[in-house]
């Protein structure tokens, strides 16, 4: 598997009032092409730090974050503006999206950014909103849909540009079963096609789905399980009671 991202001796200080706040404490990670990497932990153990610091989304305090051969730290604010837009896709806690804009067009917007031919954009745009349900919404305002279906629309957006990455800052927390099932079936048929995942969660349930569990305590990982890929639902039962056993031995 050929490595797509990597942290090197990275942390993250707040400094507060004067105080010092080590968030993250050297973490050394590296995440493969195509690969789905759940990491989990106490709040505020540093997951969300960690998503953001290795996303670029936030400037790390030191250390090194390679996306591929580029040092995320030496490119300039343009340049990875455009490696987000064209590589990463984001799915926050926080659905960030923009009021004056409907539902479709939210999503069309970093596929416009992006320089795609727009009657494409909008057909592979109608065609994630199928595939989650909620083409129905295509029309209305972000204040006129559920959190459900906001979320997913949120995972479409992330989707539209086909990223080599998607980062997704508990994508299922605030879901009903029923629509955390259709947002992790659409992320996992994303992760066979190739697109690698970084996922925070707080879901058994969710993280026995992916690859490998990193188990995050006071900003150093401090465990590492590997599970494979899911191959067969049938396996998932036996998945998450190895992963409960495993979290269970680190305090969780």
């Amino acid at each position: 598997m050929e490595k797509l991202l990597s942290a090197e001796s990275l942390c993250k200080t707040y400094i507060l009032k004067g105080s010092s706040n080590n968030v993250l404490r050297g973490v050394d990670l590296e995440i493969g092409e195509g690969e789905f990497v759940c990491v989990m932990g106490p709040s505020g153990s540093g997951k969300s730090t960690l998503l953001y610091t290795i996303s670029g989304m936030d400037a790390m305090t030191s250390g090194k974050v390679l996306f591929g051969d580029r040092d995320i730290a030496k490119l300039g604010k343009k340049e990875l503006a455009k490696l987000r837009l064209n590589e990463m896709g984001f799915i926050f806690q926080q659905m960030y999206m923009l009021k004056k804009l409907c539902v479709l067009d939210n999503i069309l917007m970093p596929g416009f950014q992006a320089g795609g031919d727009r009657a494409k954009v909008r057909e592979r745009a109608e065609q994630l909103m199928r595939r989650l349900g909620i083409i129905e919404c295509a029309e209305r305002e972000i204040t006129e849909i559920s959190g459900g279906q906001l979320q997913r629309a949120c995972l479409c957006r992330a989707l539209i540009n086909e990223p080599k990455i998607i980062f997704a800052d508990e994508p299922t927390g605030a879901l009903n079963s029923r629509a955390a099932e259709e947002v992790m079936r659409e992320l996992t048929a994303a992760n066979r096609t190739g697109t690698a995942v970084m996922m925070i969660t707080h879901s058994v349930r969710v993280a026995a789905q992916s690859d490998r569990v990193l188990y995050l305590l006071d900003g150093d990982i401090r465990g590492e399980l590997k599970l494979g890929k899911l191959e067969n639902e049938n396996e998932l039962t036996k998945r998450e009671r190895e992963l409960n056993t495993w979290l269970m031995d680190r305090g969780w």
